[in-house]
């Protein structure tokens, strides 16, 4: 079958992405004895008009549509990228009536339903798609009933059908994306980090899944509860062939690279072994942490690491259900310093029992590691937290009357301490101590408009986008009558 992958993902804001979870699959898929051809819609401004090209050209028998977010995950800034989604499919259905339309992703895998429903697709895939996706294929091109593919999400007539998936991956039998399926305009495109300029480096995933039940992290329903971890020697492979292609920095793309330590400590021991220097950067939890990885993550390049700090009070990381407390984070931060690695925190602003004093707190915490004179250390501020439908969080809002719980997901619902919510002098204070700092950010626009102002603009856009996106579905829903009555 000929096969044409499209990332949607077109997010900048801080640097483009390598998409390598459609080029890992594409390359499976290929190797199955498939043609395959890669579009990918980062750097294109005429989205149509390239979609309709690459269609005529390749002239598909399915498109698989990658996507990787739903919507920015940000309160102050709220956008939904899905309708690209939905376009791609409607400019390949265009050009190419037959053609089916797979959609997979993470960001899929939150909600199947909907976007299945808002996109019209034929075939959706939750989990790992390396090995289901080549067994969709052959169920398609055998023209059998693909209800037995794990992970599969179609509409039977009547309802989705979805079947669970596996989430098992046997790393040996995966083979390491082919490299020459990306986008070239990656590897040319030069970004301004705090103090660099710089290239998008290579990505590397050394695992799936994570060993935490943090309550608002939905990665329980993209990678499973489980960990499926690659041998040691076959990263440490990957990263080799990195530097025969001539890239010059890499970035471990795991949830969070030192979960479990152990794993991370063999991975960094293989580096040391083949005394691999190239420079690298990851995600940290605070949680696991020891000399022996700072050491080795220093000694083989690591340059900089974001850590999942998320709050420092202890009541609110209990809560959360982290592996830290306060202590971990001055402790850890203070390692990293040493070696000489630079840190950027993580954290949220109105998590569940957040109030007053554990925001500030937070902000005392944070000031006192990283103040306006330091030079190697950022903070990156969220208010409010995404709330993703099955985890705890979830729950919580529902138990608390924040959302009702049979809402349409599709458009980002947040949850927001109640106790931080209503306090105005509160947010300006946030916002004070924010723009007091030139090493945080919470929003570009704070400079100009206060915390309150711009949450009370931010809820009436996501109403507004959500206004669109619930009429497009009705729309979509009354034409499928019609198409059913007709015929």
């Amino acid at each position: 079958m000929r096969v044409m992958f499209v990332s949607i993902n077109q997010l900048k804001s801080y640097r483009p992405v390598l998409p390598i979870g459609m080029i890992t699959v594409a390359t499976q898929v290929r190797a199955a004895g498939h043609e395959v051809h890669c579009v990918d819609l980062m750097f294109e401004e005429e989205e149509e008009q390239v979609i309709r090209h690459e269609t005529a050209k390749f002239k598909p028998d399915v498109v698989g549509i990658s996507i990787r977010n739903v919507d920015s995950l940000n309160l102050l800034e709220p956008a939904i990228y899905t309708p690209l989604a939905r376009e791609v499919a409607d400019c390949a259905r265009s050009v190419q009536p037959k053609v089916k339309i797979i959609l997979g992703g993470p960001g899929f895998t939150t909600v199947p339903e909907e976007l299945m429903d808002f996109i019209g697709a034929d075939y959706g895939l939750v989990g790992f798609a390396e090995e289901t996706l080549p067994a969709l294929l052959r169920a398609i091109t055998d023209d059998a009933d693909p209800d037995g593919v794990p992970g599969i999400v179609f509409y039977d007539g009547k309802r989705y059908y979805k079947k669970p998936p596996t989430f098992s991956l046997d790393y040996h039998q995966v083979l390491a994306p082919d490299r020459a399926l990306y986008d070239r305009r990656y590897f040319e495109y030069v970004f301004e980090t705090h103090d660099d300029v710089t290239r998008v480096p290579a990505t590397v995933q050394t695992k799936k899944g994570c060993v935490l039940e943090c309550v608002f992290c939905s990665n329980f329903l993209i990678d499973g509860t489980g960990v499926s971890m690659r041998d040691p020697a076959s990263v440490a492979d990957e990263v080799e062939r990195i530097a025969i292609d001539g890239m010059d920095r890499f970035e471990i793309v795991d949830g969070v690279f030192n979960l479990p330590l152990h794993n991370a400590l063999r991975i960094l021991r293989e580096f040391e072994r083949r005394r691999l220097r190239m420079r690298w950067s990851c995600m940290i939890n605070p949680g696991a942490v020891n000399r022996e990885l700072v050491d080795l993550m220093a000694k083989t390049g690591c340059h900089e690491v974001e850590l999942g700090t998320d709050s420092c009070n202890n009541r609110v990381l209990g809560i959360l259900k982290k592996n830290f407390r306060k202590r971990q984070v001055y402790e850890v931060h203070r390692m990293f310093r040493d070696a000489g690695i630079r840190t950027m925190h993580c954290l949220f602003i109105g998590s569940p029992s957040d109030d007053r004093e554990s925001v500030m707190e937070t902000f005392d915490v944070m000031n006192e590691l990283v103040s306006p004179d330091v030079v190697d250390s950022h903070v990156y501020w969220t208010f409010g937290l995404r709330i993703c439908r099955g985890t705890e969080l979830f729950n919580i809002a529902v138990r608390e009357e924040l959302i009702r719980g049979d809402e349409c997901f599709l458009v980002p619902k947040y949850y927001v301490s109640p106790q931080v919510m209503a306090d105005d002098d509160l947010l300006e204070e946030i916002r004070q101590r924010v723009l007091c700092n030139k090493n945080w950010y919470l929003w570009w626009g704070l400079s100009s408009i206060s915390l309150r102002e711009r949450l009370k603009m931010a809820v009436q856009e996501n109403l507004a986008i959500e206004r669109l996106v619930m009429q497009h579905m009705r729309d979509r829903r009354q034409s499928l009558v019609t198409l059913s009555r007709s015929s």
